[in-house]
């Protein structure tokens, strides 16, 4: 039972990561566009390009440990064939 939580916990994970994801591109989508304007919103273009940055290293991290915690299973073992090989 405890397999299947940490199994469900990780792809919490992984959705949360899908969702940041969305926010990054919606964060460089307004810079874009912000920028494509003859003038632009200063405070907005730092604001955002700030939230970006902060998302992307936020991802970048998220992903990593997610990694790592994949690399560190038994050879050839995952959560769902508890143990078998």
């Amino acid at each position: 039972m405890a397999t299947y939580s940490l199994a469900n916990e990780r792809l919490r994970a992984l959705e949360d990561i899908e969702r940041e994801i969305g926010a990054i591109l919606q964060n460089a989508g307004t810079v874009i566009l912000e920028l494509s304007k003859e003038k632009t919103n200063e405070r907005l273009l730092d604001r955002q390009a700030a939230a970006f940055n902060a998302s992307v290293l936020h991802v970048e991290a998220e992903l990593s440990a997610q990694i790592r915690y994949l690399t560190q299973l038994p050879g050839g073992l995952t959560n769902s064939n508890s143990g078998k090989k």
